[in-house]
């Protein structure tokens, strides 16, 4: 189960007996945790709600307070951080409480990693709601912050997103954080524009990925290689310039496919997902790129996200490797 499907559960059926939260996500996993704590009750929050630390506590204890019955209350809850530096003696008495858990306790474990190998995880996973909180990946960030603002009453648009994704990364908190400030700036508008994210999130205001995209687009090595290295010198996010790089070039073949067959500019601007005005500009952009190029293309990004998650090879160094490989191709 994810994030999502947690929230989904917990709106409609309530919170399950007993929870465990793995993963790096720790914004999500801190969302899921506001949520249930509002609903202890605030006149017996003191008798029935406890939160401990798997570093700071042991097994048993743990044990106790789940098996004990609830004051002046239907039920209680426990909330267990950090449960993956348990002892081995403390997760074997975890998981036999879970074989036959108190129906008067809500017991929530929450744990950045686990091992595979113990036995007692797999009975605790076997025994819980397990719901897993994976780092959002790039395709799916930009959502999450339409989502995010959305729920608060706002909107942003898609050159916005792309701007915070580009500076901020994949931190669902950093993100949060610069969409909050944002907010605050906003001076009664609904609607986060990409000039609302310059002003205050603290951009490069020489260069931006924009400024970045038009020059690969358009060939230019020694701008393009000028551009990026300004802007991860300046404090960009290696991750979010590949996305954005790698979402450019998909509108552009888009466009390429669309002038083919001769599809019109409003047509192309809703296929490509961009404003009518940039289609003249996109196009001829994509005019600069065979279809062959682009498969290259591709290959190359692919190759290049790799790099960036799993090799020694310097962030900046393999980005600047795949621009030299993609404007040189002929």
């Amino acid at each position: 189960m994810n994030y999502s499907e947690f929230i989904s559960l917990l709106e409609k059926k309530g919170l399950p007996n007993s929870v465990f939260f793995c993963g790096s996500e720790d914004f999500l996993i801190e969302d899921c945790l506001q949520r249930i704590t509002h609903t202890v009750d605030p006149a017996t929050r003191d008798f029935n709600f406890d939160v401990y630390y798997g570093s700071q506590v042991d097994g048993g204890k743990i044990v106790d307070t789940a098996s004990a019955y609830p004051m002046l209350a239907e039920s209680r809850l426990v909330i267990v951080k950090e449960v993956n530096k348990l002892s081995g003696a403390g997760l074997e008495a975890l998981a036999k409480y879970l074989e036959r858990p108190s129906s008067t306790t809500r017991l929530v474990l929450i744990a950045e990693k686990i091992t595979a190998r113990n036995k007692s995880w797999t009975k605790i996973k076997s025994n819980t709601c397990f719901v897993e909180f994976k780092q959002l990946y790039d395709n799916q960030v930009m959502s999450w912050m339409k989502q995010y603002l959305r729920g608060r009453g706002y909107e942003i648009t898609s050159d916005a997103s792309i701007l915070v994704h580009s500076r901020v990364g994949n931190n669902l908190r950093a993100i949060a954080n610069e969409l909050n400030k944002i907010l605050l700036n906003l001076n009664g508008e609904k609607r986060i524009a990409a000039e609302d994210v310059q002003r205050v999130v603290g951009l490069s205001r020489t260069f931006s990925v924009f400024h970045l995209t038009d020059a690969i687009g358009n060939r230019e090595i020694e701008n393009a290689l000028q551009i990026m290295s300004k802007m991860l010198d300046s404090g960009e996010s290696h991750t979010g310039m590949l996305a954005m790089i790698t979402r450019h070039f998909v509108s552009l073949l888009v466009i390429k496919g669309a002038v083919r067959q001769k599809k019109s500019d409003n047509e192309i601007a809703a296929l490509a997902g961009i404003a009518p005005y940039f289609v003249k500009k996109n196009k001829t952009m994509a005019a600069k790129y065979s279809f062959r190029l682009f498969e290259n293309v591709f290959v190359c990004l692919l190759e290049t996200d790799l790099k960036l998650k799993t090799s020694q090879q310097p962030p900046k160094i393999a980005l600047q490797t795949m621009l030299v490989q993609i404007l040189q191709q002929d």
